[in-house]
């Protein structure tokens, strides 16, 4: 994510939201504390206006897979 604002491409994707979604998940135990970085990134794409929706419907969606 080094000099990246999105995973994919100049705009956000699901991928951001999976990602994001992922990050707060494996950040339960903290182990993201020392990547301030990646703790910006999940924020981010938390705060969108959509996010939560967005990140439930990709959800479900893997999971009816």
């Amino acid at each position: 994510m080094r000099g990246r604002q999105f995973v994919v491409g100049d705009g956000v994707t699901v991928a951001d939201f999976v990602l994001a979604y992922t990050l707060d998940w494996g950040n339960e135990v903290k182990p993201l504390g020392d990547c301030p970085a990646l703790l910006s990134y999940m924020e981010r794409m938390y705060a969108r206006p959509n996010a939560p929706p967005r990140i439930a419907q990709v959800l479900a969606s893997i999971a009816a897979k």
